[in-house]
């Protein structure tokens, strides 16, 4: 995973891409610099005229599946020969549940697209709050990107994350820093034991000769949440199963860098 620098300002949304793009809410980042805020906020309501286009059709679609279903149940009735009428329904039947599930999908991703153009806010005296509460906040944060595509070198959820990438995203919200590499995030955090894991904590596997090549963060009884490899996505693992596949290396503490 290659170091990547970005200092980003937070903007929440729900942005999905694909099959991923109902399993979660997400959050999009506005890069800071010359015109990256309005690019991105300009290209978020672009996407949002698209959503609200394929939505309206995909309703079109839905009203006139139903239209023609209730007219085959008819011929059916009223048909000598009601057999291919019914063929009809069953197959109009089926494609009503497929439209269903892409109107829902569709309406889930206008949500949270909509969402992305309102800015998040940490609560009130987060910045004094301890280090157990941080890394509780970490873990909400980084369910709502469950569902984003992994995409090696990503560290962002309109693009996709790659594991480090994925962790410094989160953390960056909460006011820590962190380097896009697992090897690096793992020397320059503070180190805790595998017995005394927290929420929020980062969980390390797969040893290399120069740190470990695979992060993800403890979200508690025995689970993390990664981003794993190419053709996956943002998702829950065991960490005894990470351990057993890959090697486990250790654990640091991310939010004891918020309370000095």
């Amino acid at each position: 995973m290659r170091p990547v620098c970005l200092v980003a300002v937070l903007v929440c949304c729900v942005l999905v891409t694909g099959e991923a793009l109902a399993r979660g809410p997400v959050f999009v980042v506005v890069p800071t610099g010359s015109g990256g805020s309005g690019s991105l906020r300009q290209a978020i309501l672009d996407r949002i005229g698209e959503e609200r286009r394929e939505l309206g059709a995909a309703r079109r679609t839905q009203r006139h599946d139903a239209m023609l279903l209730r007219r085959a149940r008819r011929e059916t009735v009223r048909a000598s020969d009601p057999f291919p009428a019914e063929d009809e329904a069953v197959r109009l039947t089926s494609a009503l549940a497929v439209d269903a599930r892409r109107v829902g999908r569709l309406d889930r991703q206008l949500q949270g697209l909509e969402l992305a153009l309102k800015p998040a806010a940490l609560p009130v005296g987060f910045d004094a709050a301890p280090a157990s509460t941080v890394g509780a906040y970490a873990v909400t944060v980084a369910e709502r990107y469950l569902g984003v595509r992994y995409l090696w070198g990503g560290n962002n959820p309109d693009e996709g994350f790659d594991c480090s990438g994925f962790v410094q995203f989160v953390y960056a919200q909460l006011g820590v820093r962190l380097p896009h590499y697992a090897a690096s995030q793992f020397a320059t955090t503070p180190h805790v034991d595998a017995a005394a894991l927290e929420p929020g904590d980062l969980v390390f596997f797969e040893p290399r000769a120069d740190g470990p090549g695979h992060v993800g963060i403890y979200v508690g009884g025995g689970v993390f949440i990664e981003a794993p490899h190419t053709g996956d996505v943002v998702k829950f693992e065991l960490v005894a199963v990470e351990a057993n596949l890959v090697g486990y290396v250790g654990a640091s503490r991310p939010a004891l860098l918020t309370t000095g």
